[in-house]
């Protein structure tokens, strides 16, 4: 029962990775020491939720200002898009490309949220939370893309379990910045 448990676990990651839809050349990338990765939240929604009404499902909190203000900075800095980089930079090693927060870089890797499902905890139940967007690989200063990654519901570690909205996200970001990585490794030869 446990290996069968475990192949389905593997088929399904694998079906994840190939559910990814690359569009364009990503040859452009190929040797370069550095890119610049930029994250856009405009717009984004929260479980088909606009920000306002997620931000309203949660105004009972007692650090609601704190939370909110968090929630839209430092979580996204420190944790969220903390994870996504380690993660790509760590499976696409082999590039020697530097993805971080290079404005010099030639290029810009573009991450844009359209949708964030934060899930939700009730202990082995509990449901990872699942990211939405499309990554765009533009010149520096340009904002015509050569190539597109575009992820639907790329979700977190499901034994990650947390009570707590950020955490699980961020696992999410990390499993993102890992996929994205393994294509990159696969695509820029």
């Amino acid at each position: 029962m446990r290996k069968l448990f475990v192949l389905l676990v593997v088929i399904f990651s694998v079906c994840m990775v190939q559910a990814q839809k690359v569009k364009g050349d990503l040859s452009p990338l190929k040797g370069l020491d550095k890119v610049n990765v930029v994250f856009v939240y405009d717009g984004v929604t929260y479980d088909g939720d606009s920000e306002d009404e997620f931000f309203a499902q949660h105004k009972k909190r007692d650090d609601f200002e704190q939370w909110k203000t968090n929630w839209t900075g430092r979580f996204r800095d420190d944790k969220w898009e903390a994870k996504f980089l380690d993660e790509l930079n760590k499976e696409a090693e082999d590039l020697k490309i530097d993805f971080a927060e290079n404005p010099k870089a030639p290029y810009t890797m573009v991450v844009k949220m359209i949708d964030i499902d934060p899930g939700g905890f009730s202990g082995p139940f509990s449901v990872p939370s699942k990211l939405t967007g499309d990554i765009s690989f533009v010149k520096t200063g340009s904002s015509d893309s050569f190539a597109t990654i575009s992820f639907t519901k790329v979700q977190g570690n499901p034994y990650k379990l947390t009570p707590v909205y950020e955490d699980r996200v961020s696992f999410a970001f990390e499993e993102l910045g890992e996929t994205i990585g393994e294509i990159l490794k696969k695509k820029v030869k």
